[in-house]
């Protein structure tokens, strides 16, 4: 029996880790998927437990919302985004986490997102994970709040919420 164990919380459950070393803790962690293990737990127990979504970010309810499966569900799409801002907002919308172009091109209608999301042009508001997944940066957050919320929002008359690096982390 292990002398340790070291207990995660997670938005599915509890983690328990067992080990006898830092060394043996580490490699249980390096070792651990958790995105198989999630799934796992979601296939098997699914029919028996309400899953709950995920929350918007406060100010932007109106906006989108997350379906019981986890992807983004936009409220609306302006005729005045373009396809590489509606990207972005999505990538705002999933922020912190990163996205996989599945995701993206099921959250946005964009049937052929790689064409953008490896676009140079575009390459300074995301960037691409080692798991191949995409995540909005530092210059991308500045985007959607300087010029794709202000779209968004302009059809309700409101004004944009301010999008804060505390509020998206």
């Amino acid at each position: 029996m292990a002398k340790y164990e070291a207990r995660v919380r997670t938005g599915f459950g509890e983690i328990v880790l067992n080990f006898e070393t830092l060394e043996e803790l580490k490699a249980n962690i390096d070792a651990l998927d958790i995105s198989t293990a999630l799934e796992i737990v979601r296939k098997k127990f699914e029919p028996f437990i309400a899953m709950e979504t995920r929350k918007q970010k406060p100010g932007f309810e109106k906006l989108y919302s997350f379906t019981l499966s986890g992807l983004v569900e936009l409220a609306y799409i302006p005729d005045a985004l373009t396809k590489p801002e509606l990207i972005a907002f999505v990538l705002f919308a999933y922020h912190p986490e990163a996205a996989s172009t599945q995701q993206i091109s099921l959250s946005s209608g964009i049937k052929s997102v790689t064409d953008y999301l490896t676009q140079t042009s575009y390459k300074k508001f995301w960037w691409k994970t080692q798991e191949g997944t995409y995540v909005l940066g530092d210059e991308g957050l500045k985007w959607v709040s300087s010029k794709i919320l202000p779209k968004l929002t302009a059809k309700s008359k409101e004004n944009p919420p301010e999008v804060s690096k505390e509020e998206t982390a």
